[in-house]
């Protein structure tokens, strides 16, 4: 029987009212038993009436009670009951839960397959927080190697918008674990796959800067001219200005030379793009103009 159709009686569908059976949890919760709460929890489960939120003051109450295996175990029902992006509240309680009760890491593995179901399916919007807190416990009592390529997967995972952040906190803790060498197959990665002109340019700054500071200057002077293929010298004058100073440090005249040959092709390709964006505007506008005289 469904709450909501309105083809049954009134008595008929009366036990399936959410809203009543809120009450009655309550009801139980402050004069009832542990035991006659959670037969209340449990059949709401049961007639498949439950919320998200139900479900973990479910989890919640059981805990409360010491009951950590049977709240672990709720959490488990209300996944089966839900898909994203509903059941992304529950997970993330569970799993942190669960992280919480087995602190010592003598669970790993099992919160391992956790964090494994729970990605499955995860959508972009909400990988980010779950990738981090798997990684956090990789950190914690696994392996340094699966943490780092848990960050790594994360970086495929989220949200575009998210990603130089999360690119900036995977460089962050392989330069810590690894070393600083060790990164730069992340900034390599980082410069090919985001999208983001202004991330970009960023990030090969730094790459270029760490390459700097480990004495590679070819390395460094490599990048610098990747990078000045997206810095128009009218709008983006402080790449040029960094990448004079380094070659006054650095370089000689014939690398001078050539970055001022690369600055002037680069201003070059930007004046013919303008120019071209110019000419179809105006061709537009010269367009619209004939069909307006053409009508009248």
């Amino acid at each position: 029987v469904d709450y909501y159709d309105t083809n049954e009686t009134v008595q008929l569908r009366l036990h399936k009212s959410l809203k009543l059976w809120s009450f009655y949890v309550d009801l139980e919760e402050c004069y009832g038993t542990f035991q006659t709460c959670k037969s209340v929890y449990d059949r709401i489960l049961d007639l498949r009436i439950a919320t998200p939120q139900i479900i973990i003051n479910y989890g919640l109450y059981l805990e409360e009670n010491k009951y950590y295996e049977d709240a672990f175990r709720a959490y488990e029902k209300g996944i089966a009951l839900f898909k994203w992006p509903n059941v992304y509240d529950i997970w993330l309680t569970y799993l942190c839960k669960f992280v919480e009760r087995y602190s010592d890491g003598s669970k790993l593995e099992r919160a391992r397959d956790l964090f494994e179901q729970c990605l499955e399916h995860c959508p972009a919007k909400f990988a980010k927080n779950l990738y981090l807190l798997y990684a956090k416990l990789e950190e914690q009592h696994g392996l340094d190697r699966r943490a780092l390529k848990i960050y790594e997967r994360a970086t495929n995972a989220v949200e575009p918008k998210e990603k130089e952040e999360m690119f900036n906190i995977y460089i962050k803790r392989c330069g810590e674990m690894q070393g600083i060498t060790a990164t730069r197959e992340i900034y390599e990665k980082a410069i090919e796959s985001l999208e983001d002109e202004r991330a970009i340019r960023d990030m090969c700054l730094r790459y270029a800067d760490l390459e700097r500071k480990l004495g590679e200057i070819d390395r460094a002077r490599a990048i610098y001219s990747h990078c000045s293929q997206m810095c128009d010298p009218r709008i983006h004058n402080d790449f040029w200005q960094t990448w004079k100073e380094f070659e006054i440090k650095h370089g000689n005249e014939d690398t001078m030379r050539e970055m001022l040959r690369i600055k002037r092709s680069v201003q070059a390709t930007y004046n013919v793009q303008v120019n071209y964006m110019a000419a179809q505007m105006m061709a537009a506008s010269m367009g619209e103009e004939t069909s307006t005289t053409q009508a009248n």
